[in-house]
């Protein structure tokens, strides 16, 4: 009895969502921290990374998680907290992105690529390359991405802040431990050096 009533309470599967994401390349919009196959929109530093821009394929969908396959990788992400401030389906489109972020993260300056790589947030960095590094501050705590400050669980105990200057960068990073090798990055958003230019082509003589 106790099994019905359990499979009666869990949410049903979403063919609206499924149809959303089939036949669609997806990446992730930004590192994907996880500890085990379950995840939600706490978005715990701790445990392993995906990194931002690995392909993803959606198997499973029910009206609050969604279960996809990456680098070999199944996770199933739950919309938990932040139901509140928005729709599972917007997280999720946030989350699993339609746009490849690697083109964009790799014009950022070294020193953000290697933040980005290590999921690491320094001082200097602007918003977008945060997301990009720590993925997107759980919404129950941060209701809106123009706030100056960000709160983000470093494990299940344990929260930080990132703080933000008037410019839009990292001013601080409050609490610890947090994933920070305090190591300011100047001129985060200077834009990418142009590429050499090619020689003009050689004329052929006329005969």
């Amino acid at each position: 009895m106790a099994a019905v009533l359990a499979a009666a309470c869990r949410p049903a599967v979403s063919p609206q969502v499924l149809q959303r994401f089939a036949g669609r390349d997806l990446f992730t919009c930004c590192n994907v921290h996880y500890e085990s196959e379950n995840i939600n929109d706490a978005n715990y530093w701790v445990g392993k990374t995906l990194p931002a821009g690995t392909p993803v394929r959606v198997e499973k969908a029910t009206r609050d998680s969604v279960t996809f396959v990456a680098a070999d990788v199944k996770l199933t992400l739950t919309h938990e907290y932040g139901s509140g401030q928005e729709a599972p389906q917007q997280y999720f489109d946030k989350v699993l992105s339609g746009a490849d972020p690697r083109p964009r993260i790799a014009a950022y300056p070294a020193a953000v690529r290697r933040a980005i790589d290590s999921g690491k947030v320094e001082r200097g960095m602007t918003r977008n390359q945060v997301i990009a590094s720590l993925g997107y501050p759980p919404t129950h705590r941060t209701t809106s991405l123009q706030e100056r400050e960000w709160t983000y669980w470093y494990n299940r105990w344990i929260t930080y802040k990132v703080v933000f200057d008037d410019a839009g960068k990292v001013a601080d990073v409050v609490g610890r431990p947090a994933p920070t090798a305090e190591v300011p990055i100047l001129n985060a958003d200077a834009p990418p050096k142009p590429g050499p230019s090619k020689p003009p082509a050689k004329r052929q003589k006329k005969k």
